[in-house]
This record gives C-alpha cells, structure tokens and sequence, in this order.
C-alpha cells in the first residue's frame, strides 16, 4: 500500500503555493510504496519535502538556497548548485520532484542528466514551469516579444538564482527529456487563471496555422512523435494553463 501525502493550503502548519499542491497530487497519483526514496531539487522553502516527509515518504531537499535547512532534518537538507552534478549515487531515488526550476538553470540538458542518473530504473520525474505557451504569454510575446512571466528584459546588474533564464516551451521539454533517457507520460497544468479562457478565440487559427506546418515533417518516426506533441499542443493544460505539470519515467 502507499500512502497519501496530504494537500491543501496549509498542511500540519506548512503553506504549500498552489503549484506545491499540484505537485503533491500528482505525486500521490504515482502511487509510491510506503517509504520510497524522493529526491525533491530545487526543494525552495522545504515545504513540499516536509509534508512528503510526514507522510512516510524517505524525502531528501536540495538546493543552493539554505532556507529549508530549518524545515527538514539536517541529514535530509543538501545545499547543491543544480548547474553541477548532484551530490548523489546512481539510483538513489524512486521518485524526483523538480518544482519550478529547470527555468532558474543555465544547462537544462546536464540538469535532466543529472537527474535520470539519480533514478532508479523506472523511476518518475515530476517537473513544473512556467507555462510561456499559454495563450496569454503567446499574445504578450506577439506584442512585446516578451512572455508573461518575464514581462520585460532581466535585470542586467547582476546574476541572480531566481531569474528566468531558461524558460522553455513544451516542445523544448519534450527534447530535453527524451534525450536525457526519458519518456514523458503526462502533459498536465498546476492552475488555470480564469482570464485565459478569454483569449480561446485564438484556437481555430492556431489549430490550422499548426496543422499546416507540421506538415512538412517527412520521417514517419517524427511524424508520430509530432502528432503527440501536437495533441498537448492544443490540450487544455498548455493552452490555458499558468504552470505546466509534466510526469515523465526513467527509460
């Protein structure tokens, strides 16, 4: 039997965001035996490590920020630049949780490596981030040729660990994780704003403009992966969505 890691806002007095409490459904629905090994990196605040913790799940929080070093037990707590290798063995977890940071990171590809090698085989990977494909963000971008979550140019003073500097779309995802040894199982969202279901107007275009350049793919073998790809694409969760939730398993 597994358990269940318990959700809502405030969790045995820990405040999980909206997007922490998305990511802790979607872990429950792994299904996770009793104790398995969850690496959680970024871990942030320790917020979401602590309640997995106190749900019976074997959870270890890395980051380079050392707030949550005053959430989790100090053997628990890494301080780890994600840039560079993780301090752990082959195999070492069953489950890792990758919440909101891949976009902080300047190698996305060495990040998704570094966690594949951490896994055991057939282990999951659950990654959130912010969605720039959304219809809002596309709008933004076609206007100001920045997306939503990056309104206007970084701040250029200085390097800073919580700037948007590798914000993906879906497909670039897609890439870099079926490159690094994964196979993306689900394509979901955290939260939708209600606001975007305005912006659905949009969608015929698109779904023509998109269908006319897929196209041109002539390999079949690319042809269905494209297919896939569009069929999320055009899925509610990336349309609408203010966070993509994606699951993916160790191949």
């Amino acid at each position: 039997m597994h358990q269940s890691a318990p959700a809502g806002p405030s969790a045995g007095g820990l405040h999980l965001s909206v997007i922490q409490r998305a990511a802790v459904d979607a872990f429950g629905r792994l299904g996770l035996q009793a104790a398995a090994a969850v690496l959680d990196a970024p871990c942030g605040d320790g917020a979401l490590a602590a309640v997995l913790t106190r749900a019976g799940y074997a959870v270890t929080g890395a980051d380079v920020d050392e707030t949550a070093a005053s959430v989790l037990p100090a053997a628990r707590f890494r301080r780890t630049d994600l840039n560079g290798p993780l301090p752990f063995s082959d195999g070492s977890f069953d489950a890792v949780l990758s919440i909101e940071g891949i976009e902080h990171l300047e190698n996305r590809f060495g990040y998704l490596r570094e966690l594949h090698r951490v896994l055991r085989p057939g282990g999951r990977l659950i990654l959130t981030t912010p969605n720039v494909l959304n219809l809002r963000s596309r709008v933004r971008f076609l206007g100001s040729g920045f997306y939503h979550r990056d309104p206007r140019p970084l701040n250029e003073s200085g390097r800073h660990p919580l700037h948007h500097i590798a914000l993906g779309t879906l497909a670039d995802l897609r890439y870099g994780l079926h490159t690094s040894g994964f196979r993306l199982s689900s394509v979901g969202h955290t939260h939708i704003k209600p606001i975007s279901y305005l912006y659905a107007w949009l969608v015929p275009w698109m779904w023509i403009y998109t269908a006319i350049a897929f196209r041109k793919e002539k390999d079949q073998a690319q042809r269905r992966a494209n297919a896939e790809t569009r069929r999320a694409l055009f899925s509610r969760s990336v349309l609408f969505g203010e966070n993509l939730l994606l699951v993916a398993r160790k191949m």
